[in-house]
């Protein structure tokens, strides 16, 4: 039961859409939080000739779905989130989580992470993956709000890089929607 924003009883994991997204309750702050997995995101060029859609195990036993990008030149991978989904007071941040493979190719460009309020506000930065680790699971932080009493519309959030050369090797799991530690 949800009281004052808080949720009392300790609810497990649950998968949402068919295993597209996943709901849980963070154990510190009692909040709700969200994984979006690739096929709730809008991953442009998505075809299998650029992208491979595969299973992966993940550590609750559960098969979920994420995306190697095989080529392409046109990087962007959105998603959406409605406000009135989270816990109500609460302060979000948004990340990515996302690993280059060992012979992963054309990360030379930084690619942009937006993150876009209902309200208009919007935050945006970028960040290099030639510094990331190759062959492990990275979270690239799109940026924090507060969910606010009331508050309509959709919390976006953008991964891209449109450089016009060629990349590979990028793996992605998706979305986490959490709150701010």
């Amino acid at each position: 039961m949800a009281v004052g924003g808080k949720i009392r009883e300790n609810k497990k994991e649950e998968f949402l859409e068919h295993k597209k997204k996943k709901r849980w309750v963070d154990e510190k702050s009692g909040n709700y939080c969200f994984m979006l997995y690739p096929r709730s995101l809008y991953v442009t060029w998505g075809q299998r000739e650029y992208w491979d859609w595969k299973c992966f195990k993940e550590t609750s036993d559960d098969n979920i779905e994420v995306v190697k990008l095989s080529h392409i030149c046109w990087l962007d991978v959105r998603g959406k989130f409605k406000m009135s989904d989270l816990s109500k007071g609460a302060m979000y941040e948004v990340v990515y989580v996302v690993k280059l493979t060992k012979g992963a190719d054309g990360w030379e460009l930084p690619i942009t992470l937006r993150l876009s309020l209902p309200g208009g506000e919007v935050q945006e930065r970028k960040v290099s993956l030639l510094e990331k680790p190759r062959g492990e699971w990275i979270e690239l932080n799109l940026g924090s709000f507060r969910a606010s009493d009331g508050e309509h519309g959709e919390v976006c959030f953008d991964l891209w890089e449109h450089g016009g050369h060629w990349k590979n090797g990028l793996l992605v799991q998706g979305a986490i929607i959490r709150p701010c530690n």
